[in-house]
């Protein structure tokens, strides 16, 4: 008996397991989680506004958007002279939604 399928999991592709697996070692970082929080509670959010709130330059910040952007977790856009950031994966936000509900059952 194929126990993926008892439990609705029809057997994932090995490119998409591949890629779940980069998500989630990017997502291995307690500055990324801080911004997949701050872009999950607002929308649209600049560099400058993210690197105050998770308490790093917004060199760093950039670095670690850009980062996120690459692998599809968030969108930039163009407003004016700033970058708006938002979040891009809706997936990325029910991974967040689950570590915070192991750390308040913990």
């Amino acid at each position: 008996m194929n126990t993926d399928r008892t439990r609705g999991c029809p057997g994932i592709p090995l490119e998409e397991l591949a890629r779940v697996a980069q998500v989630l070692k990017l997502l291995a970082h307690p500055h990324r989680l801080k911004i997949l929080e701050i872009l999950r509670a607002r929308d649209g959010v600049p560099v400058h506004e993210v690197a105050g709130l998770v308490g790093l330059a917004p060199a760093a910040t950039s670095q670690l958007l850009n980062q996120m952007r690459r692998v599809g977790l968030v969108g930039a856009e163009r407003d004016r002279r700033e970058v708006l950031y938002r979040i891009a994966d809706p997936r990325s936000v029910r991974v967040l939604d689950c570590i915070c509900k192991g750390g308040a059952a913990a």
